[in-house]
């Protein structure tokens, strides 16, 4: 979500007080529409306060986080450095609760004479915009230029009078009962919620949203707002603003897979509580939930860069595969080729060149039959001729049979290597499976000078109502570590009968097989299901067996065990996916 104004107004009502007085040491630019400003002051210590005009996550906030910089910086990067390293902030401005906030900043030029710069952050969405002014408000440059040709109403550049974003909504905090009652009263076929977002700073849709659901009016009405029904929207909108100034209590709105997607200044009854994180402050709030942004962003990028490249080599693989599925459907010929042969061998001594064909009796079924001939060649000639085709076919038989069961073998792999890919959760389980995509030699191994440090990510731990741990691998390097190093010998291993996916380790702790409980079994088969690429399936067979009865065949690919002595249970995928991590090492 795009950050509103009033979460705005209590973010800046935060940096007033923790940057009061603070000075500017470095000037970074970390991405091509974000600036981040190292700032230091004596009650607070060190600072880093990012400035967003991207588009998808225009924001303001301070931020605990060091961002990688490129090694060459912008242009843009440069010019700040010039005019704010060593520039001391004196004041933080916003206007009502319009999304814009001006920097007030004391420094010198190069005659060492005092002078007064303002830095403006404009967070708008599209028309986000960081723009550096002189005291009288002329625009010494922006991130984003807008000139006439983009925009005639107002432009963005160096020399030019810098002015307000034109502003034609009201400041609700601002507004006597009366009057947010009279700005509240819609027209017929207006939706109430749209009419809020559009009359008022500082309101996202959210917003409007949990303040109709507060007065008990309906999100979607469009009929003409009566008189009472609007006293009754002004006052929920003043109870919900004043507890927001008042008493904030920021937190961040997970949905069912556990991504951000909300933040707000106090909880929303809109809103689940058991999928809400609290924070003590905003900044940390919009913290937390743009660095999450990012890196599910990075993580997007990484799981589809490498699932092309994996897709690739997989869609190369079927094509082999049906090379040797062909293969083999052409030496199952082989037998009719032989009966061929031996017949005209059995009659060589009544055939002569130049015959089409002759008649003799299958020596299996015993009827009459028809055999066909060469007439460009003896019949010995065509005999020699079809017992060298039948040899090469039973040559090829062998080879391609080889073949197609490495290959299924590989089939195999690399369908789990997509699945995991697909599924991984964090940057260290995509390093993983890259890093035994490059054991196994699908992948380049980096160059030297760019190898990074491996950091191995972790598998998923559950625990059962009944005290069990419960492990699930997340790639093929965490089901070898936990099945081959991890496992004692009388643990018990959980895995979908012949369809790719998570090794699940059900630690016993001793106790016999005989004596673990079934919903504990059950619960351990729902995860190894819920984990693998049948978890849109609903019922799903998964093996079980203790670990002593697993053996790794020799060259194998990671991941790959078997097994002789196993029990089988039918288990629902879907229900697998319920179950919640107890915690993640």
């Amino acid at each position: 979500m795009t950050l509103d104004g009033l979460t705005l107004h209590m973010c800046v009502n935060e940096l007033k007080e923790r940057c009061a007085d603070a000075k500017i040491q470095k000037v970074l630019m970390p991405g091509k529409e974000e600036v981040v400003l190292q700032l230091y002051s004596a009650a607070e210590g060190t600072l880093r306060l990012v400035l967003s005009a991207d588009a998808g996550d225009c924001a303001l906030y301070l931020t605990r986080t060091a961002k990688e910089n490129p090694k060459v910086p912008p242009v843009f990067c440069m010019f700040l450095r010039k005019y704010l390293t060593g520039a001391r902030i004196t004041d933080i401005g916003q206007r009502g609760l319009d999304r814009v906030v001006i920097f007030t900043l004391e420094t010198k030029d190069e005659l060492l004479h005092p002078i007064t710069l303002k830095l403006v952050i404009e967070i708008m969405g599209k028309y986000s915009n960081i723009i550096l002014t002189d005291a009288n408000d002329k625009i010494l440059d922006s991130i984003r230029r807008v000139s006439v040709d983009m925009s005639s109403k107002r432009q963005v550049l160096p020399g030019a009078r810098y002015e307000n974003p034109p502003q034609t909504k009201f400041d609700p905090l601002s507004l006597s009962p009366t009057t947010l009652a009279e700005a509240l009263t819609t027209h017929k076929d207006t939706k109430i919620i749209n009419h809020m977002v559009s009359t008022f700073d500082g309101l996202s849709l959210q917003t409007a949203q949990e303040i109709l659901q507060r007065s008990g009016i309906g999100v979607f009405l469009t009929s003409e707002l009566s008189s009472k029904l609007a006293e009754r929207l002004a006052g929920s909108m003043r109870s919900f603003l004043q507890q927001a100034v008042s008493r904030p209590a920021p937190c961040v709105q997970f949905n069912t897979d556990r991504m951000p997607v909300f933040f707000s200044c106090i909880p929303y009854e809109t809103y689940p509580a058991e999928m809400r994180k609290d924070f003590p402050t905003v900044n940390e709030t919009l913290d937390f939930y743009y660095s999450q942004r990012l890196l599910i962003s990075r993580l997007r990028q990484q799981k589809e860069s490498l699932y092309k490249a994996v897709h690739k080599i997989y869609v190369k693989l079927q094509k082999l595969i049906g090379v040797y599925e062909a293969t083999l459907r052409d030496a199952a010929k082989e037998q009719k080729l032989q009966k061929r042969a031996d017949l005209i061998t059995a009659n060589i001594y009544r055939l002569k060149k130049g015959m089409k064909d002759f008649e003799a009796v299958d020596y299996e079924t015993g009827k009459t039959v028809i055999v066909s001939l060469d007439v460009s060649r003896t019949p010995q000639e065509t005999a020699q001729k079809l017992y060298k085709k039948i040899s090469k076919l039973k040559t090829a038989s062998a080879i391609s049979a080889k073949k197609l069961a490495d290959a299924r073998e590989e089939e195999d792999f690399l369908e789990g290597a997509l699945h995991f890919t697909e599924n991984a959760e964090t940057p260290e389980d995509i390093a993983d499976i890259r890093h035994t995509l490059v054991r196994a030699g699908y992948l380049s191994a980096p160059p030297k000078n760019k190898k990074e440090p491996e950091v191995q990510s972790h598998p998923l731990r559950f625990k059962s109502p009944s005290g069990y741990e419960i492990y699930v691998g997340k790639n093929d390097r965490q089901n070898d570590q936990l099945t081959m190093r991890t496992a004692s010998k009388d643990d018990i291993w959980f895995h979908t009968q012949k369809i790719p996916g998570s090794h699940v380790l059900l630690v016993t702790n001793g106790v016999p097989l005989d004596d673990i409980d079934d919903e504990t079994i059950v619960m351990a088969a729902e995860l190894a299901a819920a984990h693998s690429r049948a978890r849109q399936s609903g019922k799903t067979p998964v093996d079980y067996t203790q670990r002593k009865n697993l053996k790794k065949p020799p060259s194998a690919r990671p991941g790959k065990v078997t097994y002789d002595d196993y029990f089988t249970v039918y288990v629902d995928a879907h229900r697998g996916a319920l179950y919640m991590p107890t915690e993640e090492n």
